[in-house]
C-alpha cells in the first residue's frame, strides 16, 4: 500500500477510514506505506497512533502544513466540513497537486451541485468542479443523509420517547457513516472506480416513523415521530448551541427532504464494498440504543 493521507481523521468517517487501513497495512507484509492522519489535534488522534497510523499535525487553512502533510503522499482521502468546506478543500486540492499526489478520494455530499439546495450541496458542487479540472486522478463518493445524525435527538429520546425532524413525512436514503468509511478504504487502495462519482446510500428509503420504529423495537419501549417544520428544526438546534451556519444547513436539508429530494437509493455502497449497506436497524442496535445505555 503506497502512503496515504486521511484529512479530518478524528471525525466519524475520517477516523474509521484511518483504522481500517492501518489494520489492512499492519497485515502486510515487506515494505508498504504508511496511513498518515492529517489532524488539529494530535492528543485528540491518540487512538489513532496506537493503532499504527502517522500522525502530521495542520490546518486545512494553511497551505505550508499541508504542503508537509502531504509530501511523499500518493493518494489523499480528503473530508471537510462546515461553512468554508468548499475554501479548505480547494487549498488542499492546489497543494495536492503542486506537491505530487496522484490521486484524491473525494467525500462530497449528496447530489452535489452548484444549484443545490442547500450550502453545502453548493459548495461540493463547486470542490467537485474544481477536482475534475486539476486533472488528478479522483474518486468522488457523495454519502446521503448520515444515520448518525439521529445521535443528535439522542436525549429527547431518551427522556421523552420522542424523536423530533423537521422532513415531515419524506423518505430519505439515509447511509450509516461507518459505510460512507468503508467505500473510502477501498477506493483509496484500488484503481477499479477511479474517475467515477458514486452517490451512496442505505438499503432503503425511509421516513422518521420508519425510524423511530426501529429505535423503539431495538429500545424495548415506545418511540414517537413528531414532525415539526423545517424551520423550526433550525431554531431548535440554535437553542441546544448549534451554530448559525450549520442551523442554516439543517432547515435547508429538511425542507428538501420534505419535497422528496432524498427519495432514492442505489446499489453502489454494496458494488464498492462487497458487503450490503447497514440497515436503520442496524444502526440503532450497534451505535444508538448502546448510546443511550451510556449516556
Amino acid at each position: 500500500m503506497k502512503n496515504i493521507v486521511v484529512t479530518g481523521a478524528t471525525g466519524n468517517i475520517g477516523s474509521r477510514v484511518v483504522l481500517e487501513l492501518a489494520a489492512r497495512n499492519h497485515g502486510q507484509h515487506g515494505n508498504h506505506g504508511n496511513v498518515i492522519a492529517f489532524v488539529r489535534d494530535p492528543l485528540k488522534a491518540s487512538p489513532l497512533a496506537a493503532a499504527g497510523a502517522v500522525l502530521r499535525r495542520g490546518t486545512l487553512e494553511d497551505s505550508a502544513s499541508l504542503q508537509a502533510g502531504f509530501a511523499g503522499a500518493d493518494t489523499v482521502v480528503l473530508i471537510t466540513a462546515g461553512a468554508t468546506a468548499a475554501e479548505q478543500a480547494k487549498t488542499a486540492i492546489d497543494t495536492a497537486c503542486a506537491v505530487g499526489v496522484r490521486k484524491i478520494v473525494r467525500v462530497s455530499s449528496l447530489k452535489a451541485s452548484v444549484d443545490g439546495p442547500t450550502d453545502p450541496t453548493r459548495q461540493d458542487g463547486r470542490t467537485e468542479n474544481h477536482l475534475r479540472e486539476c486533472g488528478l486522478t479522483h474518486v468522488i463518493l457523495r454519502g446521503h443523509c448520515f444515520m448518525q445524525n439521529i445521535l443528535k435527538g439522542i436525549r429527547s429520546i431518551r427522556d421523552e420517547g420522542k424523536l423530533y425532524f423537521g422532513s415531515g413525512s419524506g423518505k430519505i436514503g439515509m447511509i450509516d457513516a461507518r459505510d460512507i468509511a468503508d467505500a473510502a478504504v477501498v477506493a483509496s487502495i484500488r484503481e477499479t472506480w477511479d474517475g467515477g462519482t458514486f452517490e451512496l446510500t442505505g438499503p432503503a428509503a425511509i421516513d422518521f416513523e420508519t425510524v423511530a420504529a426501529a429505535i423503539a423495537s431495538e429500545l424495548g419501549r415506545d418511540v414517537g415521530y413528531v414532525p415539526i417544520s423545517p424551520e423550526a428544526a433550525g431554531e431548535a438546534a440554535r437553542r441546544f448551541g448549534t451554530d448559525a451556519w450549520t442551523a442554516s444547513v439543517l432547515t435547508e436539508y429538511c425542507a428538501a427532504y420534505a419535497k422528496g429530494w432524498g427519495d432514492f437509493t442505489t446499489p453502489n455502497l454494496a458494488n464498492m464494498t462487497g458487503h450490503a449497506p447497514r440497515s436503520i436497524t442496524d444502526f440503532a442496535r450497534e451505535v444508538l440504543v448502546p448510546a443511550i445505555h451510556t449516556m
